[in-house]
């Protein structure tokens, strides 16, 4: 990841270990700062992060691009391999991710804009875009907002870094697979306010419960000042734990309800919602009820911030959520790419979308499996098993090994006429030319972990939905 930067090696230098000022250190200014030393250039301050493989491997590829210094972890054996200049460089800190979010927090502080976070276990990232595009109406490029899903203790420094004078709201995304990661990210980021999307079984491998999911997302509140909000729905099944969170840190807690707050559901169809938002009154081109229980949060957020009812208004109208997000694709079949990422709770959301969207005609779900659900695996894929049947849809394409335990599920609970399959994942081709008998009209509903890449299913299937013979032909004969 790359930010721009204006910070001299001192100041860096005393921030990020831990206040040591080192007065000797050259006049060296730094303009980037990078994780990949293929971005390094003249000016660059180098951060060696670990993951596959260790960062500190790349930093004589940096400097050899031109980085004017970098992080290296106290007593890393990379000091012994580099020149004596070179090493005058080093920036020696405890860890350099930890140095990273110094660095972030730091900079953060240094300006006063109002910063939102948002967190969640389904729709975090579909409410951060809600938020940025009515924000972004109101103040233009004075808004910064978390650019994609970079949600992690990396994507947020990155994302703090960007702030600067003109900045005048920061809406940041934070997410998390374990306890203490939102905290941590709350603590860099200090919000004014905080939204909290849902609650699920999003990483419950790694919890108890959901009652633990909660708490952990709660963590949003630890950075947060006394007196600031948290929006969260008002059918949030966690209440309590959240009511026990506000009044620890003194925060005010709001609950929005779509049918007293500033939103309100007026009318639903397979084109989606009419909406009132205050005094006016749109089309919300999106037949997703969570999604408007996540646009309620992000108005009454921007509301309060003073933004008007009429640009909330225009902005909610013209929407545009991210890829992979209940895309719609119209032709014989028409199919629906939610393959970005799924979980159970997720995944059941979506049927309710799909059916709504097909007005009466077929929905077929092709799921792949749901990861990081641990010991509850097996009871959270025949629970959206059982779900997907209940809610009447007409087949049911289970891909992967854990999928199976919904398919069956699906099987045992489905009306007569409903079918289902199973598929390993690599068997694209066979999924494929089953799912080319289905109906014409059937909504295909595509949705699976990040892992299971259900973005290949999709253009697979466009492509045979493209398919002169295969579909253009057949649908133009029957049309």
């Amino acid at each position: 990841m790359f930010a721009p930067i204006d910070y001299d090696l001192f100041t860096i230098a005393a921030v990020c270990t831990e206040g040591r000022a080192q007065i000797n250190l050259p006049q060296t200014r730094l303009h980037s700062i990078t994780t990949s030393s293929l971005e390094a250039k003249p000016g660059s301050l180098f951060v060696p992060l670990v993951d596959r493989r260790d960062g500190h491997e790349f930093i004589a590829d940096a400097l050899k691009r031109g980085a004017s210094a970098f992080f290296a972890k106290h007593n890393h054996p990379i000091l012994k391999a580099v020149t004596a200049d070179e090493r005058s460089k080093a920036i020696i800190v405890q860890d350099p991710l930890l140095a990273l979010g110094a660095l972030a927090g730091f900079h953060r502080r240094r300006f006063a804009p109002l910063v939102i976070g948002v967190t969640g276990s389904n729709g975090k990232t579909t409410t951060k875009e809600m938020l940025a595009q009515i924000f972004r109406a109101h103040l233009g490029r004075a808004l910064l907002a978390t650019e994609k899903n970079y949600n992690n203790h990396i994507g947020v420094p990155f994302t703090l870094l960007g702030i600067d004078k003109k900045t005048r709201t920061a809406v940041v995304e934070m997410g998390m697979n374990h306890a203490g990661e939102i905290a941590y990210l709350s603590r860099l980021t200090a919000p004014h306010a905080a939204l909290i999307s849902s609650v699920g079984h999003a990483h419950i491998e790694f919890f108890k419960s959901r009652a633990g999911i909660a708490s952990a997302k709660g963590e949003i509140l630890t950075g947060m000042p006394a007196g600031s909000t948290l929006y969260i729905p008002h059918s949030i099944a966690e209440l309590a734990t959240f009511m026990r969170l506000a009044k620890k840190h003194k925060t005010n807690l709001r609950r929005i309800d779509l049918c007293k707050g500033l939103l309100k559901i007026k009318h639903e169809s397979a084109t989606g919602f009419t909406l009132a938002i205050g005094a006016e009154k749109i089309l919300f081109p999106y037949a997703n009820r969570v999604w408007v229980s996540n646009l309620a949060l992000a108005a009454e957020a921007a509301h309060d911030a003073g933004v008007p009812t009429a640009t909330i208004a225009v902005a909610a109208r013209n929407f545009k959520p991210a890829a992979g997000r209940m895309q719609l694709k119209r032709g014989y079949l028409t199919i629906i790419d939610d393959g970005y990422n799924a979980n159970p709770d997720s995944a059941v959301a979506s049927i309710d979308s799909a059916m709504q969207i097909a007005a009466g005609k077929p929905v077929v779900c092709v799921f792949g499996d749901f990861k990081e659900l641990g010991k509850f695996s097996t009871q959270l894929h025949s629970w959206t098993g059982v779900e997907a049947a209940k809610k009447g849809v007409a087949a049911f394409y289970g891909v992967g090994r854990d999928m199976r335990h919904a398919r069956a599920a699906f099987q045992r609970t489905a009306k007569k006429s409903a079918r289902s399959f199973a598929f390993a994942r690599e068997d694209v081709d066979a999924l494929i030319a089953a799912l080319r008998e289905e109906a014409k009209g059937s909504v295909i509903l595509v949705k699976g972990s990040r892992s299971m890449k259900m973005e290949e299913i999709v253009e697979a299937l466009l492509s045979l939905q493209s398919d002169s013979v295969a579909f253009a032909k057949t649908y133009a004969d029957a049309t």
